[in-house]
């Protein structure tokens, strides 16, 4: 009998947690990560070694390379999620700024313009993670 409730216990639990709640990293976020990992990484043994202490969970810290790609991947997905919601809520101000009808003539590219929201969503949110991977200007 306490199976019985455990099982469903967990199982109402998992239905109650959004498909999209974990940012899945996508191949993009991948490439830029193994990228920021390489340059991380760097040539020399002390760096390397420097590295193998940060990431590597195993006593020779053979898996560091693969837990900084990891980590940094679902960074970079939660960074991109983020624009996404962010830049939805300037969407949906500019829409109301504006109105319907001037929006929909700005930021629709199909027959109807029914698809305004969605392309000014990704051109806005596209616009926000490009400046932010920008490195910070130094003086």
């Amino acid at each position: 009998m306490n199976r019985s409730i455990a099982a469903t216990t967990v199982a109402l639990a998992l239905l109650a947690v959004p498909a999209g709640a974990v940012a899945k990293p996508a191949q993009a976020d991948r490439s830029n990560a193994t990228q920021e990992c390489r340059a991380e990484r760097g040539g020399s043994d002390a760096t390397r070694e420097a590295f193998k202490v940060k990431y590597g969970t195993n006593e020779n810290g053979r898996n560091a390379f693969g837990k900084c790609v990891s980590a940094k991947a679902r960074a970079e997905a939660r960074e991109r999620k983020a624009a996404r919601r962010k830049a939805a809520k300037q969407c949906r101000a500019e829409r109301e700024e504006i109105g319907e009808t001037a929006f929909a003539e700005k930021y629709g590219t199909n027959k109807s313009k029914r698809n305004a929201f969605g392309k000014c969503v990704s051109q806005t949110a596209k616009t926000q993670h490009e400046q932010e991977q920008q490195p910070a200007p130094t003086s």
